[in-house]
């Protein structure tokens, strides 16, 4: 069943108080109950009765909708062109500013705006503005009688929001009197928005005077004559001049109307009467007659019974409630123009009031979601925790299992590295001592041999990247310092870094030829003796390629010259052959 939203309008008059309570029934506002209490004269302590009177209708530290009367709020209509870019509180906004300047006082306002299909160009708006000290007396009277405030409603607006709604629809603005003891609240507007607002401080009482005064009896039998004679006879001759006050209030505000909307399309076209003072005998004949104007009752517009949830209770709810009915149907924002000069910490108290059950519900369910999320995300986390250790586990294995292949690798590297030595030693030694036959056969008296090796041997550098032929000691037994070459020839081959082979237990196919490297010293300077050697080389069948691979001028040493004459010094060359030799 959907939830059924209700308030309570309360309207507080000098004589009597009336309660409304409206409900929303298919996106429309029903009037289920009403109740009222007529105050004694001439009370001292009105805000203790009217409290023992709220608490036996069961609405205390309820909230309810409250009037402002519109004798203390003012109301400023205007119209703002198309082309404007700023808005309707914008607008009021500044013009606000200005009245606070004269005024000396903050205002508390609240603007409305909507456009008419009879003056597109235009923007039209109402504000409304009630001094403080006037706001805060009104919420201070509903702490006294026990109630809670769910809006504060200026008198016309209420007004016009109730009677508005049954009024049908109608082209020419309707002009709405809710006749009260003590004033008259004048609404007028269409069914776009509220177009003008007043209150005229004459009601009811200023005629019961003026009778009570002119026929000698007491206020309450001139109260009852006046109801039961109205604007007849003798009693209309008497009630003449207080009529014709209350007229001329009511022209007044017409011509202020008038002069505020000048088009003449938004002149007052009809006047409804509502309020106790509506059912005077004779006062709709004098406003038609004054006014030229059709008149009529609340209870006679169309829509009258459209409120109402039986037939007894529209009937009640027509003229004498219509301001408590449309107190609630404003606090509803069901109405056509909607004004509050409630503050706005005691407007979101009354939104947190409305919403708190759902909020309740709300974190209830948040509780439950964030519960279930928890429970579900710890147990998340002790699975991932699970297999995370059990992750380590198998990564501690892996780690275990990849130290134990990487030690066996490097033995076996170094058992390949030795047993690659000794291969070379056993494959390459009968070759070599071959070789060296054909290189010590090949040599003239001039030549001699310092260094026969591999190719593999004599070609890595040291880790200190210093030449070989600068760490080798110099030939021959010279007590000087060793034997500086000079700059050689030939650029030295550049020396590749040395390339893993990745570990395999077949060994590679051996290459078909072998390289060794003869270095040696002759005393020729024309290089002839070296040249033969390599000629002679050549010409045996086994030898694949013999290369000339360096050739340099050997200097004396420094420090010679003081002590030994450099002439008698013989002038040594060194060379360096590189023997290709096939293999067998």
């Amino acid at each position: 069943m959907p939830r059924i939203k209700q308030i309570v309008g309360l309207d507080i008059g000098s004589r009597t108080v009336r309660a409304a309570w409206v409900c929303i029934r298919d996106h429309k506002p029903v009037v289920v109950r009403t109740e009222h209490l007529a105050l004694p004269p001439d009370v001292q302590d009105s805000a203790g009765i009217i409290r023992a009177w709220i608490a036996k209708c069961g609405l205390t530290r309820q909230f309810c909708a409250i009037a402002l009367p519109g004798c203390s709020t003012i109301f400023q209509p205007g119209k703002i062109p198309h082309a404007d870019p700023r808005s309707a509180r914008q607008v009021a906004a500044m013009e606000l500013a200005a009245f606070n300047d004269m005024a000396g006082d903050s205002m508390t306002f609240d603007v409305t705006d909507y456009r008419l299909a009879t003056d597109p160009a235009h923007r039209y708006y109402l504000m409304a503005m009630a001094r403080p000290v006037i706001v805060d007396r009104a919420i201070q009277f509903a702490a006294q009688i026990g109630v809670r405030p769910a809006d504060l409603v200026p008198a016309p607006v209420a007004l016009f929001n109730r009677l508005e709604r049954i009024a049908g629809p109608h082209a020419t603005p309707n002009l709405y009197l809710d006749i009260g003891h003590q004033q008259t609240e004048v609404a007028v507007g269409l069914p776009a928005g509220l177009l003008f607002a007043r209150s005229i401080p004459i009601g009811g009482k200023a005629l019961t005077d003026t009778l009570a005064q002119a026929a000698g009896i007491s206020a309450h039998q001139a109260e009852i004559r006046k109801h039961a004679d109205g604007l007849t006879g003798e009693t209309a001759a008497i009630l003449k001049p207080a009529v014709d006050r209350w007229l001329s209030q009511v022209a007044s505000c017409m011509s202020v109307c008038r002069s505020t909307l000048t088009s003449p399309a938004l002149a007052p076209g009809q006047i409804v009467l509502a309020g106790a003072g509506a059912a005077l005998t004779g006062l709709r004949d004098v406003l038609a007659d004054r006014f030229k104007l059709p008149v009529c009752l609340a209870s006679e517009l169309p829509g009258c019974t459209d409120l109402a949830e039986d037939d007894a209770t529209s009937r009640a709810a027509v003229s004498p409630f219509s301001l408590a009915v449309g107190l609630a149907v404003s606090a509803l924002e069901l109405g056509a123009t909607h004004l509050s000069m409630l503050p706005s910490h005691l407007r979101d108290e009354v939104v947190f009031r409305d919403k708190k059950p759902y909020w309740i519900a709300a974190a209830i369910c948040a509780a439950l979601t964030l519960g279930v999320f928890t429970v579900g995300g710890l147990r998340a986390l002790a699975r991932e925790a699970r297999l995370l250790q059990d992750e380590r586990t198998h990564l501690l294995e892996r780690e275990q299992i990849d130290k134990q292949i990487s030690a066996i690798r490097s033995r076996a590297s170094n058992h390949r590295t030795r047993a690659d030595l000794v291969l070379d030693l056993l494959m390459n030694a009968p070759l070599a001592r071959e070789a060296l036959t054909w290189v010590a056969n090949s040599m003239g008296p001039d030549d001699w041999i310092v260094l026969f090796c591999d190719e593999s041997s004599y070609t890595p550098q040291a880790p200190d990247h210093t030449p070989p032929a600068a760490r080798r000691p110099a030939s021959g037994g010279s007590r000087f310092s060793p034997i500086t070459l000079a700059p050689p020839k030939a650029k030295p081959l550049p020396v590749p870094a040395p390339v893993r082979a990745p570990a395999s237990g077949v060994l590679a196919p051996r290459a078909a030829t072998q390289t060794f490297i003869v270095e040696g010293y002759t005393t020729d300077p024309s290089w002839d003796s070296v040249k033969k050697i390599i000629s002679r080389l050549r010409t045996s069948p086994r030898v694949a390629a013999v290369d000339l691979r360096a050739d340099d001028r050997v200097l004396p040493p420094v420090g010679l010259s003081g002590s030994v004459d450099l002439a008698t010094l013989p002038v040594f060359r060194r060379f360096v052959i590189s023997l290709e030799v096939k293999r067998p």
